[in-house]
């Protein structure tokens, strides 16, 4: 059987992971977004496939964000509320001084600054989280779940009601909420084996490199002379 570390180096593992996932479908959406006017020449070259990217990672990033904040009682499931519970029940084992000082020695990484470091994760500090989750607007995002993401709303279709105006998904909104569940994330795992993350990668090159090949393949199209 898995000890209470293993577990919980599990758990955050695979949070870490999903999280990420989310904020780089996010962010290469609001770069598309953020530069389809200058590019809208080059994105009609082929509507359909940019319409239908634009469109996956919107899904994707939305559909992975919901698991973050599914229902307590779903034991079976992981979740930020699972997994704030499970902390909080293993709090002295995990995150003692003593198991933080074995983890660092056992992997070599045990110096000065780590000896300095004091953990903050207590009752009261999980409560905190968890009020924070709580905070976080995450209610478009849990109708778009609920109606167009893992479920079909009937009733929405007979009426003809478009998901998208009527639970608009607010830019700001997400963004607060990836960031919020980084920060969560990384205290955890500071406290756990002093590391943290980034979330973010270097998207945006990418993007403007296919782009720009496409734009200058329309250039050289238009400057060939004419047989």
């Amino acid at each position: 059987m898995s000890t209470p570390e293993e577990e919980f180096s599990r758990y955050h593992a695979k949070l870490r992971s999903e999280l990420n996932i989310v904020n780089w479908h996010f962010t290469i959406l609001k770069y598309i977004r953020e530069i389809k006017n200058k590019y809208l020449k080059e994105l009609n070259q082929a509507p359909a496939f940019f319409s239908l990217t634009i469109n996956a990672h919107l899904y994707s990033a939305l559909t992975r964000l919901n698991r973050f904040f599914d229902k307590r009682e779903r034991v079976k499931h992981l979740h930020m509320n699972g997994f704030l519970d499970f902390v909080e029940e293993n709090s002295e084992n995990i995150f003692s001084s003593q198991a933080f000082k074995k983890r660092l020695r056992r992997e070599g990484r045990y110096d000065e600054l780590a000896a300095q470091f004091k953990s903050q994760i207590t009752a009261e500090k999980v409560e905190q989280d968890r009020q924070k989750l709580r905070d976080l607007p995450i209610s478009n995002l849990r109708r778009w779940r609920n109606t167009a993401l893992a479920h079909i709303d009937r009733d929405y279709v007979a009426k003809n009601i478009d998901v998208e105006t009527r639970h608009p998904i607010n830019t700001e909104d997400v963004d607060q909420i990836i960031n919020t569940l980084h920060d969560m994330l990384n205290e955890y795992s500071l406290a756990y084996d002093f590391s943290t993350y980034s979330k973010d990668l270097t998207l945006e090159h990418g993007i403007l490199y296919v782009l720009d090949a496409i734009r200058s393949r329309l250039q050289s199209q238009s400057f060939s002379p004419t047989p």
